[in-house]
């Protein structure tokens, strides 16, 4: 996968929260996201448990932004839009994460390629440059893998255990 300079891509989605984020804002902080539908939430479960314990660590949550994108290109059509909206925005509400919304799959779209129909996981350093990307459920040793990059792209403040 080419870099991927989230500053000069600077794709916009609108947010499960109201209004508009840039992944571009994330800039300065170690990136993963997660790009999946419906089908494939609970694919990586122990992943993202997992980069949540890091993200909830005081010191070490300023160093590491979780976004999460919902491919929801299949219901980019009324009523369906505004049903999808609701329904997204009240699980984000619950589980305390936003969810940012891919309605025309800007994620597939070179230089990201995400796969439609898959979980994709993508790290990014804080730079803007792409150090890993997967797809699918990710066995354990993809997910040591996928920990162990946001572990060395944060530094050795990294100390919570997979």
């Amino acid at each position: 996968m080419p870099n991927c300079d989230i500053s000069s891509l600077d794709i916009e989605l609108e947010s499960s929260s109201g209004g508009r984020r840039r992944l571009s804002e994330h800039r300065g902080r170690v990136v993963v996201v997660f790009w999946e539908d419906r089908d494939h939430l609970g694919d990586n479960r122990a992943l993202k448990d997992a980069l949540s314990a890091i993200a909830q660590d005081r010191e070490l949550g300023r160093e590491l932004s979780i976004v999460a994108i919902g491919d929801v290109n299949a219901f980019d059509f009324a009523p369906a839009r505004n049903v999808v909206r609701a329904a997204i925005a009240a699980i984000a509400r619950t589980i305390g994460v936003e969810i940012l919304f891919d309605w025309q799959g800007a994620m597939t779209a070179a230089p990201f390629s995400f796969v439609r129909g898959e979980s994709n996981v993508l790290v990014i350093d804080r730079e803007g440059r792409a150090l890993l990307r997967c797809t699918g459920a990710l066995d354990p040793s993809q997910q040591r893998r996928v920990l162990d990059r946001v572990r060395g792209a944060i530094g050795p403040r990294t100390r919570v255990a997979a």
